[in-house]
């Protein structure tokens, strides 16, 4: 059985959880599988400098020749996950990868283990990672996360309610840029409580078996006001409003182009995927908290 591990999304907090301020994160359906076996890396994967810092970082993990593991390993990769999307494909990758290549070298790798590897792998990609995706990904579920710390959230309210993943075009600028656009907000920190106000009664209400998807709505204007959502997502969330949804971007956002997947909501799904289709948008529809 291949190594598989499911990407994300965040219900709130984004960039506040930079900022040690809590998020609420839920696992996807959509993920990344690798299997390993006998034989030698492609040409690609030999150049690819994230999956060579997985390498490495496993192999000073466990005290194995980096020249050897990079030898005697074919790698192969299925990914139902879109990059630079917002939905956690690097730490899906490194956490598949580093997986796989326990089970390859027998290697005893536990959760925590694996959660620290990862959390180095995105601070290689990234710059420097709160460690939100490497703990949904690596954990699953529905979790919400403060500094470096997480715990399970136990509710029914979203099991079997379907959510939509719309595509408001790939960002140009890393996660990196758009923290870096945020720390110079002058109005950063009052946006920032604001989101971690919304972020805290989010978790009260799913703790209640409840949720609320205006505060979808209200997290995406505080991401506005922080200035990391593109005109070509706003246009696209206003025809979704339109159709009476709820919606956010996910992830770090963009501004020149587009700014990765949007997320929302809609009381009537069937309803709103037949209007989604004529919109001519792309997306895919989505049950979240998987594990």
């Amino acid at each position: 059985m291949p190594s598989f591990f499911a990407g994300k999304t965040i219900l709130t907090g984004e960039h506040s959880v930079v900022y040690g301020y809590p998020a609420i994160l839920v696992g996807l359906e959509l993920g990344i599988s690798v299997t390993i076996k006998s034989g030698h890396l492609t040409v690609t994967q030999q150049k690819d400098q994230y999956l060579q810092r997985i390498l490495l970082l496993f192999a000073n993990f466990f005290s194995i020749s980096i020249e050897k593991l990079r030898t005697e390993i074919s790698l192969q990769v299925e990914s139902s996950l879109p990059v630079k999307s917002g939905l956690g494909s690097s730490a899906a990758f490194a956490a598949a990868v580093l997986s796989e290549l326990a089970k390859f070298y027998s290697c005893d790798l536990n959760k925590t283990q694996l959660y620290t590897l990862v959390l180095e792998a995105e601070n290689f990609v990234h710059g420097h990672s709160s460690g939100a995706d490497p703990s949904i990904v690596v954990y699953g579920g529905l979790l919400a996360f403060k500094k470096g710390e997480f715990k399970q959230i136990q509710t029914s309210t979203l099991k079997n309610q379907n959510f939509f993943l719309i595509d408001s075009g790939e960002a140009i600028e890393s996660t990196g840029e758009m923290v870096a656009l945020v720390a110079a907000n002058p109005y950063r920190e009052k946006i920032l409580q604001q989101i971690s106000f919304l972020s805290q009664e989010m978790l009260g209400d799913l703790e209640k078996n409840r949720f609320n998807p205006k505060l979808l709505d209200q997290n995406n204007e505080f991401l506005n006001q922080l200035g990391v959502i593109g005109k070509l997502a706003n246009k696209k969330m206003q025809k979704l409003r339109k159709l009476n949804a709820f919606c956010k971007v996910t992830g770090a956002g963009g501004i020149k182009a587009g700014s990765g997947y949007i997320l929302a909501f809609h009381q009537n799904p069937i309803e709103f995927e037949k209007n989604l289709k004529t919109t001519g948008f792309s997306f895919f529809k989505t049950q979240l908290g998987a594990k």
